[in-house]
C-alpha cells in the first residue's frame, strides 16, 4: 500500500510541475514581450516636422551629450533598458535577451512567464532524478535486471541529471543576473 500511495503522490507533483511549467512557457512564447507604443510622442520623424508636443515631460531619458535617445532603426525615440532586437525587428522594453528556445525576446511583458518557467522546469527535472534513483538503485541492486531496462534507466537518469545541472545552472545564473541588475 505504501508503494502504490508514493507513486500517486510523485505522479500528482510531477505533472503538477510540468502542468505549470508548460503553462508559463506557452505563455512566455504568446506574450508580447513589450515595445515602443507606435503613437506620435513617440515617433521621432513626426517630432522633427510637427514639433508642437513637448516631448521633455514624457521622455526624461537621455544620452550622455543631453541628447534624448531614439532607435536608428524605428526610428522612435526610446526609455532606459530599451534596445531593438534585429529578429523581432522592434524595440523591445526592459529587454533581457532574444530567446531561441521561445523564439522570442524576454522583454517587460513576459520576463515574469519566462522565470516561471526556468524554475518549474528545474523543479520538474530535480524531483524526476531524485525519484528515478531509486528505480535505478533497485535495479542495481537486483541482479536479474534485464540489460535493455537497465540500459534504459541509466541513460534516462544520466540524461535527466544532466539536463537538470543545466537548467539549474541556467536558473541560478538568471536570478543572478536579476539580483545584479535591480541593486
Amino acid at each position: 500500500m505504501f508503494k502504490f500511495s508514493r507513486g500517486i503522490i510523485e505522479m500528482g507533483v510531477f505533472h503538477f510541475c510540468l502542468i505549470m511549467y508548460l503553462i508559463n512557457y506557452i505563455l512566455s512564447i504568446i506574450v508580447s514581450p513589450g515595445s515602443i507604443p507606435d503613437t506620435e510622442e513617440w515617433s521621432l520623424n513626426d517630432f522633427q516636422e510637427n514639433n508642437n508636443i513637448n516631448m521633455e515631460n514624457i521622455l526624461l531619458e537621455k544620452k550622455k551629450s543631453g541628447e534624448r535617445r531614439h532607435c536608428k532603426w524605428c526610428c522612435k525615440y526610446k526609455p532606459d533598458r530599451t534596445h531593438h532586437c534585429r529578429v523581432c525587428k522592434s524595440c523591445i522594453l526592459k529587454m533581457d535577451h532574444h530567446c531561441p528556445w521561445i523564439y522570442n525576446c524576454v522583454g517587460y511583458n513576459n520576463h515574469k512567464y519566462f522565470m516561471l518557467s526556468l524554475i518549474y522546469c528545474s523543479i520538474t527535472t530535480v524531483f524526476v532524478s531524485i525519484t528515478m534513483f531509486t528505480s535505478v538503485r533497485n535495479a542495481i541492486k537486483n541482479g536479474e535486471t534485464p540489460f535493455n531496462e537497465m540500459f534504459l534507466l541509466l541513460f534516462g537518469e544520466t540524461l535527466n541529471s544532466f539536463l537538470s545541472l543545466i537548467v539549474t545552472c541556467f536558473l541560478f545564473f538568471h536570478i543572478w543576473l536579476k539580483g545584479k541588475i535591480n541593486k
